[in-house]
């Protein structure tokens, strides 16, 4: 008995386009998986796409009145300070965030001669950007700095945002008649308007909070985009910078364009302490070439005996290249430094040592620390030491008046400390004209 074939199977084998169609299938099946794959690329293609979105952090530290040496302890500096530090460090330590430029302004109030606020302004931004180059290793043009000699625009500011101020009201109205007028004049008419009473409260309610240094801190932050709804919008979590604001109820800084603060090369005049103390006269000078690169030149020259049988006669020179590890003229230093000495000299002995007319030379490494003593950065101290090798000649006399007999000559090579010294110097200032080739 024949068993009849399934139904579905007599149609596969009756229909001839059944046999096309079972091959067209894997095909189609192979381009929906083409087109979903395909798909879910672009869709994590788009999720995983960054956008760049710039942000600022500020803050801003006060001064004492004619003084431009940060106190920690003033206005809440330290609590002001250590925000936006931690904020600088949360960007530095975080690969999405690059820092793009610090601008930072020196500012002074409008009290005391106008030279003297220059000075003080820049003296402010000078320290807010030292204590931003202690920290961190941003190259120096990353740095903006700005000057703000006489803040008559804050204080406008300032009594704008505040009418509880004593005489505020009086203080605007002079401000508005007296704009076109120089600044120490303008100072010497407000503290003669209606007796003083109005400058007096500009003194204890005002000027206290123009004596700053201010920081804009700009940076950019790669962050990935979020599907919201029907289409991509950018997510700003956890992006808000943190705002320092002043401890009291007064307005944060004021961002003005200042002067431009020039960049400055000092020349030090030094003498010796420790050869002035062996009645060695001697005078150098040292030269700031370029950032943190200096030349320190030290001169010795003594032609006189010190008794008849103590004698150190020099006439030496001891040219040293220097590499500040910070600002060239403060701080620590490694350098490189050349003997060049021509010697007559004697200890109470029964000899003394001469050269040839042939001046002793050699080489020598050295290390050093410079302070400055004084708030305008003149004075410095600096203690050095340096090692190496001095190779040199010798002509051996007997120690008896000035023409003693010679008794032998010889040489030889000294290896050991080379340089030393306590040192007291004075800086001169002038600004640097700079170059291409220079990055400050």
């Amino acid at each position: 008995m024949e068993l009849a074939a399934p139904a579905y199977h007599k149609e596969l084998k009756c229909d001839s386009g059944i046999s096309i169609l079972r091959q067209a299938a894997p095909v189609r099946l192979a381009a929906m998986i083409l087109v979903a794959l395909l798909s879910a690329l672009a869709c994590a293609a788009s999720v995983s796409d960054t956008i760049t979105v710039s942000a600022r952090a500020k803050a801003r530290i006060d001064f004492k009145v004619n003084l431009t040496d940060f106190d920690k302890t003033y206005h809440a500096n330290d609590s002001a300070l250590g925000q936006v530090l931690a904020r600088i460090d949360s960007m530095v330590l975080d690969p999405r965030m690059r820092v793009e430029r610090i601008t930072v302004v020196g500012t002074a109030s409008p009290e005391g001669p106008y030279t003297n606020n220059v000075r003080l302004a820049a003296g402010r931004a000078r320290a807010f950007v030292a204590i931003l180059r202690s920290r961190y290793t941003f190259p120096d043009s990353i740095y903006a700095i700005s000057t703000i000699p006489e803040d008559w625009e804050g204080m406008r500011m300032m009594l704008d945002a505040d009418s509880t101020i004593p005489y505020g009201a009086v203080v605007l109205s002079f401000l508005d008649r007296t704009a076109d007028i120089d600044g120490d004049t303008r100072e010497r008419h407000l503290k003669s308007l209606d007796g003083g009473a109005p400058y007096a409260s500009m003194r204890d309610h005002v000027l206290p909070w123009l004596r700053r240094a201010s920081v804009v801190v700009d940076y950019d932050t790669r962050l990935l985009r979020s599907r919201i709804g029907d289409g991509l919008r950018p997510s700003y979590t956890a992006l808000r910078p943190q705002t320092v604001a002043p401890p009291v109820a007064r307005p944060v800084a004021v961002e003005m364009p200042g002067q431009t603060l020039p960049r400055q090369r000092f020349l030090a005049l030094k003498t010796n302490l420790l050869w002035d103390a062996a009645l060695c006269a001697n005078l150098g000078f040292e030269l700031e070439l370029w950032p943190r690169w200096s030349l320190d030149v030290p001169v010795w020259y003594s032609p006189y005996d010190i008794t008849r049988r103590l004698r150190i006669r020099l006439l030496a020179t001891q040219p040293e290249v220097r590499y500040w590890l910070r600002d060239a003229g403060a701080g620590h230093y490694l350098g490189v430094h050349a003997s060049v000495i021509g010697f007559n000299v004697s200890f109470a002995g029964d000899f003394r040592y001469q050269d040839p007319n042939h001046a002793a030379f050699g080489l020598g490494l050295g290390y050093g620390f410079a302070f400055h003593l004084d708030k305008g950065r003149r004075w410095s101290m600096e203690a050095q030491i340096g090692a190496g090798y001095i190779s040199y000649k010798w002509i051996k006399y007997h120690n008896t008046g000035r023409n003693g007999a010679e008794v032998s000559r010889g040489a030889g090579t000294y290896w050991g400390v080379t340089r030393a010294g306590l040192a007291i110097s004075y800086k001169f200032y002038r600004q640097r004209k700079e170059r291409r080739w220079m990055r400050w």
